[in-house]
């Protein structure tokens, strides 16, 4: 079911007739019919055949008034039921709930209604609309969603002025994001079957999100189609001829919609369904307008191929052919990808693999060009040398007893010196003093000169090639970088004064902070809205916007748009570090001693339950008997503290087993992590409902509540020391049953609960690697919302 305005239609019989030899093919296609709006306009096919005015007005009565939402009007209508636009009342936020009466559907529609939900519940990723829940009322089955308030792809295209076409770095904008949403689909084993740009949905501030997942796919095997499922416009070769297909037919709609980005019509154009069904098969596609580069074109080639075999996946398109087209773009476009001397070893590297699988045309791209890969990629024959120490940035799946290990598209032959993020906005910054960012860039924060909703390859930040950053902190919307001079530069969101520029005006491109141009610093770090700097002498400085007291300038400054220094008290001397959480500031001296101000969110500072915050600097209270204070981390309502030895004491709140504590019950006090005293932790990290820690035996350890996706239908709670909520059985086995739906609906493949710290990654080396002198340690991790990101420094591939 498209979310879409609704519209009339007029059908129309087909205008010729299917030939003998189409008969076998195009009998498949036997419920599809030819319908033309308007003669003047292209002819579009449909697999929806128009609703008689009587059940049209029978869907409308269905519309409920629901208690807490405001309805304002119905955005979409489907052969199910209908989407109508609502705004929550509890925050002002306009959601789309899709109402489906299942009182009126067959078993076959109601499984497909099912399956909606159980896929829907499934994905997690910014460029696919988020679920927000579902519930039964009555017969109806409410699913609830986010709404794009930018229209559709389709409705876009349409009101293009054919002689105006999108600007190429537009169309290669978009097309990154929906392939990022298609690979992600795909790594879920999750086939979409149903792309087109009429179910490509637009934000108002330009990110492209992915949806309607009614005919989607949970896949285990291949898929043989027995019926027509889709809109034949982005049928794939394989489909109308009714074989086996898997997400390489994805991957041809998604070449379809590119094609129609670019042409602003469909890429198969026909009058009938014999004409298209015969292009199809044959892939004569309209060629790309000559405005738009050759690679471009060869890439949508390769998504045509006829043999899907031949068609990159999702992951390829989006890890190296996507990469490739801005490379050739050029700096003109905004982007210019730089090169690095590649790894010399006897593997044939990724890239390589896939320039030979997929011959480049008139490519005269160096094999350096070439080299900008994952830091992943190394030789894998042991009986050689081993190769050259470097960090490779890995993205941690796990939920369940599923898991996954994906490594991050950033230059092989450069370490990793640090990663700073926070929320979707990620900073690399590397030894050679070169920076890399990518994730959220609508508000600057990337350094690339360019507002980007979403940017998925790490790209270096030119601006600042030639100074070299040592450091790196990044808050809500902004960056600031620190040089081996002590010079700070900031860019990005600058309404809260985190830039330090003693105005409010954003950059797209890092500036010195002028006020401390004379002042080295040493260190620095960012909350949500403040920032702090350390100089060699144990001088701090903050800046930015703090309503609780974090800026430690005092209780009546909130704001400070320049970086102001902070006067110590008097016990407050030598300061080695600082920290910054959401809202909050800590400081660390030599002596291990921690002072903090700014909220005390779920008691996170230790000032007790009933004080919300300081705004002067107080001691935090841990546990005498124990060493000093290596590091700190704080998140919304609760905080970690590594103590010398490995030992780690929490703070806060533990409503989602984020202390590790074993339970969730309330702690009043300062607890040590008892479950990993034995242990010798390296370094912690709090997140918003859960806890990572990483060891010296290079185990990631994770305990709390986190979001994700399980294995399959397994049960994976029994796992691990998981929370048990019972065995779900599956959405099928209780489509006939509206109460068992509603029981089961409640609890969606949605949250897994730790109690006691886990070990969810273990990292080694294999014997005959040892042999060679082979290792792998881990450095860091930065927790996310569905996964983490695992900062590895190793000399040989992991096991």
């Amino acid at each position: 079911m498209e979310l879409k305005e609704i519209h009339r239609t007029r059908s129309r019989e087909p205008t010729q007739s299917a030939t003998t030899e189409d008969l076998s093919v195009l009998s498949r296609f036997q419920n599809l019919t030819l319908f033309v709006e308007n003669p003047t306009q292209q002819e579009t096919f449909t697999s929806d055949v128009p609703k008689k005015a009587e059940e049209q007005q029978h869907q409308q009565e269905h519309v409920l008034d629901l208690t807490g939402y405001r309805k304002l009007r119905s955005v979409g209508q489907g052969s199910f039921g209908v989407a109508m636009l609502y705004e929550r009342q509890s925050d002002g936020q306009q959601v789309v709930m899709k109402q489906i009466a299942l009182s009126n559907l067959a078993k076959p529609e109601r499984e497909m209604a099912m399956n909606e939900v159980e896929v829907f519940s499934k994905l997690h990723h910014p460029n696919i609309i988020a679920y927000l829940g579902s519930s039964v009322r009555g017969d109806l089955l409410l699913i609830e969603m986010e709404y794009a308030d930018g229209g559709t792809l389709a409705q876009m295209l349409a009101e293009r002025n054919q002689s105006e076409p999108l600007p190429e770095r537009l169309v290669l904008n978009m097309f990154e994001q929906l392939t990022s949403a298609i690979s992600y689909m795909h790594s879920q084993n999750i086939l979409h079957r149903d792309l087109k740009t009429a179910n490509v949905f637009l934000h108002g501030k330009g990110t492209v999100k992915v949806g309607d997942f009614g005919i989607s796919k949970i896949m285990n095997t291949n898929v043989h189609a027995q019926t027509v499922l889709g809109t034949p416009y982005y049928f794939s070769p394989e489909m109308c001829e009714g074989k086996e297909y898997n997400e390489k037919s994805d991957v041809w709609a998604l070449g379809c919609i590119l094609g129609e980005m670019c042409c602003l019509k469909k890429a198969f154009t026909a009058t009938n369904l014999s004409e298209l069904v015969g292009k199809i098969m044959m892939a004569d596609y309209v060629p790309l307008p000559s405005n738009y580069s050759e690679s471009l074109g060869h890439v949508l080639g390769l998504m045509f191929k006829i043999d899907p075999i031949a068609r990159p996946s999702a992951s390829e398109l989006l890890q190296y052919w996507v990469p490739y087209i801005y490379r050739n773009l050029g700096s003109m476009e905004g982007f210019q990808y730089e090169s690095h001397s590649s790894n010399t070893n006897n593997t044939e590297s990724l890239a390589t693999k896939l320039q030979n699988r997929y011959p480049l045309v008139e490519d005269n791209t160096s094999s350096a060009v070439c080299g900008e890969r994952s830091t992943a990629l190394v030789g894998t024959d042991v009986n050689q040398s081993p190769p050259a120490v470097r960090t490779v940035l890995y993205q941690l799946h796990s939920f369940g007893t599923s898991s996954s290990l994906a490594p991050l598209h950033l230059p092989p032959t450069i370490k990793i010196k640090q990663i700073a993020s926070r929320g979707q906005h990620f900073v690399a910054v590397m030894e050679d003093g070169s920076v890399y960012s990518w994730g959220e860039g609508d508000k600057g924060q990337l350094g690339h000169d360019a507002l980007e909703t979403w940017h998925h390859i790490p790209m270096r930040i030119h601006a600042i090639k030639q100074r070299k950053v040592v450091s790196a902190a990044v808050g809500d919307g902004f960056t600031i970088l620190c040089t081996a001079s002590g010079t700070l530069l900031a860019c990005g969101d600058n309404s809260n004064g985190c830039l330090g520029q003693g105005n409010k005006a954003s950059l797209l491109v890092p500036k010195q902070i002028v006020k401390l141009e004379h002042i080295p610093i040493v260190q620095v770090a960012s909350g949500t809205m403040h920032v702090l700097a350390l100089t060699e002498g144990g001088i701090v400085y903050s800046w930015g916007s703090s309503s609780n007291g974090a800026l430690a300038l005092g209780k009546r400054i909130h704001v400070a748009l320049e970086p102001e220094r902070i006067i110590l008290p008097q016990l407050v001397q030598n300061v080695r570090e600082v920290y910054a959480g959401p809202d909050c500031t800590v400081l660390i001296t030599r002596q291990g001693d921690c002072y903090c101000c700014g909220s005390n969110a779920g008691n996170r500072l230790g000032l007790g339950r009933k004080v919300s915050g300081t705004a002067t600097l107080s001691p935090i209270q841990l546990d005498a008997k124990r060493s000093k204070i290596i590091a700190v981390s704080v998140a919304d309502t609760h905080s970690a503290f590594l103590l010398e030895g490995g030992f780690l004491i929490t703070l806060g709140d533990n409503t989602s087993g984020q202390r590790g504590a074993g339970h969730k019950c309330e702690l009043l006090q300062p607890s040590i992590v008892r479950e990993l005293q034995s242990r010798y932790v390296l370094n912690v990290k709090c997140s918003q409902t859960y806890t990572v820690a990483t060891t010296d035996d290079n185990c990631v350890v994770l305990w709390g509540t986190r979001v994700g996706t399980p294995d399959g239908n397994e049960d994976s709670s029994e796992s691990f020391g998981r929370n048990n909520n019972g065995q779900r059985p599956s959405l099928a086995t209780v489509a006939n049953s509206t109460t068992a739906l509603a029981n089961i609906l409640t609890s969606l493949y949605k949250h897994e609960t730790i109690l006691d710290p886990t070990d969810v990654l273990a990292l080694y080396t294999s014997k005959q690697q040892q042999s060679v002198g082979s290792y792998v340690k881990l450095l860091d991790v930065h927790p996310l919302q569905h996964s983490i990101l695992v900062l590895v420094e190793t000399n040989c591939p992991l096991t």
